[in-house]
């Protein structure tokens, strides 16, 4: 079994609400999945320096105009850790490729103080759904691990 913890560092930039309106809502994460994962592999990934992806599985994540939002895990299964996180988010688009991206401000902490945040490149997004991927090392291999969210 192989161990990855998913990190992007890098700063987040501001964007007009108006930009932000097709992100802004509550979202569940549905599914997590392997893209380019080979067959029949294990493996267990510690995704935002917090818990392990399948805790992840029915979160809700608050994402207002704003860009103070949070995630709550609901999961209470062995490597899960049930709460509320709260984040700062936004988005980016560099060469043509949009990404989503935050950072944890949990304590009260103040965005401009975090220095290391999360991206992930947007491969869908609708009224109802959102697709982001996020690239991992995976034996030397870079295999995605993507996210399908609904819009409550």
């Amino acid at each position: 079994m192989v161990t990855v913890a998913f990190t992007a560092c890098g700063p987040t930039k501001g964007i007009t609400n108006s930009e932000k309106r097709g992100y802004s809502g509550t979202w569940t994460l549905n599914n997590i999945h392997f893209e380019g994962m080979p067959a029949g592999a294990k493996f267990k990934a510690t995704v935002f320096d917090d818990v392990t992806y399948s805790c992840l599985q029915g979160s809700q994540w608050n994402l207002p105009a704003s860009g103070k939002g949070s995630y709550v895990v609901n999961s209470g299964g062995a490597d899960c850790v049930p709460g509320e996180r709260f984040i700062f988010w936004s988005t980016e688009k560099v060469n043509d490729v949009q990404y989503f991206q935050f950072k944890r401000v949990d304590g009260g902490i103040k965005p401009k103080n975090v220095t290391t945040g999360y991206r992930m490149e947007v491969s869908g997004l609708n009224e109802t759904a959102m697709q982001l991927r996020a690239p991992i090392n995976f034996e030397g291999t870079n295999v995605y691990i993507v996210y399908d969210f609904s819009k409550q």
